[in-house]
């Protein structure tokens, strides 16, 4: 019997016309026998010697410094090649196109970091490089929204280099709120969801900004999260006695029992609950839309 009878046999139907390949790429068509995959080895994680410790934190060190310094130079640099389109001695095109080839191409720099850096450098511009290098990134992301109104007024710059981000944070709120402006640092939030839910939240959140004239889906996302949480006895608590009252009114109105000083009494408390949760309303509509204080192509 030939060598491939067995395989066409009674026995073993497998046709050769429709071989099976090996789990290997070989290029070989295989036999009714499977080859098994050997197991990828585990490799042994060793932990550092307590004695290369020190080395291990001096040298981390040295190299978040040195990140601090490089995003401060991309901000400080960036800016000015921008002004001058410094891309286009180098073949690339005008605008933004071309800033974008030249960041691309050249610089290989994340487009998120690069234009976040250069809107930096825009913002800032009156800064040297080596006050820039001295500010942590978050704290130069925070200056960036300190109002110009008062950019004269404090030491913003020396806070910058020594204040953690919350309590810079802190302060640029309370000074804006002492000249009457309500607006306070926006920082960007990111979540993961469930990713056949995420096109209905999106819904849902920009049908609440809508309803409640708010400037982004940021502040829908804040309002009602304050609405469940942080401020639940006065927005979620407003609301449901309002509503409460007013079926007050309608039952008692219904059943003829209820006079003129009650009622008005009944209105009254009703329109106060609705005044407060109006003003947390109008408060949240009030602060500016990420992206709104800062210029560049971010």
């Amino acid at each position: 019997m030939r060598p491939d009878a067995a395989r066409t046999s009674p026995q073993n139907p497998r046709s050769l016309a429709s071989p099976r390949p090996l789990p290997y790429h070989t290029g070989v068509t295989s036999t009714a026998i499977a080859l098994p995959v050997p197991p990828l080895p585990n490799p042994e994680v060793l932990a550092p010697a307590p004695d290369s410790v020190a080395e291990l934190d001096r040298e981390l060190r040295a190299a978040a410094t040195a990140y601090r310094k490089t995003l401060a130079r991309i901000a400080y640099h960036g800016f000015r090649l921008r002004l001058c389109e410094g891309w286009t001695l180098f073949g690339f095109p005008s605008g933004t196109e071309g800033e974008n080839r030249y960041r691309e191409d050249v610089l290989h720099i994340p487009r998120s970091s690069y234009f976040k850096a250069v809107r930096i450098g825009q913002a800032l511009h009156q800064l040297s490089l080596e006050e820039l290098e001295s500010i942590r990134p978050t704290n130069l992301e925070l200056l960036l929204q300190v109002s110009p109104t008062l950019w004269h007024d404090f030491a913003w710059v020396r806070e910058a280099k020594i204040l953690k981000p919350a309590r810079l944070a802190e302060l640029i709120v309370e000074r804006n709120q002492a000249i009457g402006e309500h607006t306070e640092p926006l920082t960007t939030f990111t979540a993961k969801v469930p990713y056949l839910a995420k096109q209905a939240m999106e819904t849902m959140l920009e049908e609440f900004r809508r309803t409640n004239e708010l400037s982004s889906i940021g502040q829908a996302l804040e309002l009602l999260i304050a609405d469940r949480h942080d401020r639940s006895d006065l927005l979620t608590a407003a609301g449901r006695a309002s509503q409460m009252i007013a079926g007050v009114i309608r039952s008692l109105d219904n059943m003829g029992r209820i006079d003129s000083e009650a009622r008005e009494w009944l209105k009254l408390s009703r329109e106060v609950l609705d005044e407060a949760r109006e003003k947390e309303i109008q408060a949240t509509r009030q602060k500016p839309a990420r992206g709104e204080a800062a210029g560049g192509r971010a």
